[in-house]
């Protein structure tokens, strides 16, 4: 058995050897699961496991068990019968437990394609919300099922639209339109002439017109009023050097600060830093407040409850009270 202090493993140096990072990625993405799950309940995740015997990747699943809300989480590979157990893994950036309760709403389990429920985990930034559903996921033979609400689908598109147009490398471009074509098809689908877990193939080369800010996205006025928010929080004769800008997505804005270069080593390009995140409901016409935290994900900022009022979001982040946002 192998059993671990996730402190341990937080921080890591660049050099750390390969089967260590290897090690350390596997163990957050377990505590990942694990928190993003109920208690008390094992359950088969989606994760696979990370040993080759044999030169061969083992086929299991990673079994997680949660006893607790605090203390050791246990894993067991589904086939070969390598176990562990994480410590200390309590308000780690991989604890995805829930801080406060949500409004109920349906659930819809999804049926995926093993190969798109890993390009959704691979996702660099996620919301907490959103990463919470993605390592929720759950093996169901050869398939995946994504257990998802309307509004957090919504969103996870957005997401996989954004990484996609944003992404260098083709062959991993191709994996994000796949995936997005798999959760587009999803939303397209009516409930009602489907009533089984919706299955989809992974079809790379047929997809379809990615989401945008139109209709379906954040209100028109509110993304202005964001707009003109940050280029009123810097002085027009120091934006030469800083600038705030804001990117819009289909279910949220995010705040980021851009700054010019400063010396030559850094190329001509001027550098991004994400600030804040405003995340839009559909359903309920409300917006939320989302923080960064140093490894770039995004949490929700509990002080300010969610808000049909867009100013008091941008108040609460002038104010910045708990120095979250600016430092």
């Amino acid at each position: 058995m192998l059993v671990t202090d996730l402190r341990h493993f937080l921080d890591l140096p660049d050099k750390v050897p390969g089967p260590a990072r290897r090690l350390a990625e596997q163990l957050y993405d377990l505590v990942r699961a694990a928190t993003a799950g109920d208690t008390g309940v094992a359950w088969v995740s989606a994760l696979p496991c990370r040993r080759r015997p044999g030169n061969h990747r083992c086929a299991g699943r990673m079994l997680i068990l949660r006893a607790e809300t605090e203390g050791p989480i246990a894993w067991e590979c589904s086939s070969c019968g390598e176990e562990g157990l994480i410590s200390d893994w309590e308000d780690s950036p991989f604890d995805l437990r829930r801080r406060r309760p949500t409004e109920t709403a349906p659930v819809h389990h999804l049926r995926l394609p093993d190969e798109v429920a890993a390009t959704l985990r691979s996702i660099m930034v996620l919301d907490t919300d959103c990463e919470r559903v993605v390592f929720a996921a759950y093996a169901d033979g050869d398939d995946i099922i994504l257990p998802i609400r309307d509004d957090d689908l919504d969103e996870l598109i957005g997401y996989v639209a954004s990484e996609s147009n944003h992404e260098p490398n083709r062959r991993r471009r191709q994996r994000l339109d796949a995936a997005f074509t798999v959760l587009t098809d999803a939303v397209e689908t009516p409930p009602e002439s489907s009533p089984d877990p919706v299955v989809s193939d992974d079809r790379t080369g047929d997809v379809p017109p990615r989401p945008g800010s139109g209709a379906t996205g954040p209100p028109e006025l509110d993304i202005a009023r964001v707009q003109r928010w940050c280029g009123a929080r810097v002085p027009e004769h120091a934006r030469h050097e800083v600038r705030l800008e804001c990117e819009v997505a289909a279910r949220h804005l995010t705040i980021v600060e851009r700054r010019a270069p400063w010396c030559e080593d850094v190329g001509p390009e001027w550098t991004s830093l994400p600030i804040a995140r405003l995340r839009y409901t559909k359903a309920t016409k409300t917006w939320t407040l989302y923080w960064r935290d140093r490894n770039l994900n995004f949490h929700t900022y509990e002080p300010l409850p969610s808000s049909p009022h867009l100013e008091t979001l941008l108040s609460e982040l002038d104010r910045d009270p708990t120095h979250i946002f600016w430092g």
